[in-house]
């Protein structure tokens, strides 16, 4: 369970990077699609380190624990745009709800794809 509520912690602040990187992004006019994708690269990183080090404690393996994480990571990237694009564009959705609507199914299954897969 700690481990558990110490991914929800990281989660919430690399959520925080993306989903204000995105916003920031579309207050400077940036395509909605594009400001997904920088805003996940940022939130990204922070997931990244902070899951690697806090929440799974994995000191060793960094690059195939990198290369493992990015490929999940742009996955899920790819997933939130197909999503975005599906709500804004067909479902007429406000570009900001749009994001997280988008992230509801993502943060469903990253945990067990993280803990499984990536850090194994």
């Amino acid at each position: 369970m700690r481990q558990f509520m110490a991914y929800i912690g990281s989660g919430a602040f690399a959520a925080a990077v993306d989903v204000g990187s995105y916003f920031l992004l579309l207050q400077l006019g940036v395509w909605y699609i594009g400001a997904n994708i920088i805003g996940g690269v940022l939130g990204f990183f922070a997931a990244f380190l902070l899951n690697k080090y806090i929440v799974f404690q994995k000191k060793n393996a960094f690059g195939r624990h990198l290369i493992r994480y990015f490929l999940v990571d742009m996955i899920n990237v790819a997933i939130l745009s197909v999503f975005l694009y599906l709500l804004v564009d067909f479902g007429s959705m406000d570009q900001g709800m749009a994001k997280f609507v988008a992230y509801a199914p993502v943060i469903l299954w990253n945990f067990f794809v993280y803990k499984f897969v990536v850090y194994v």
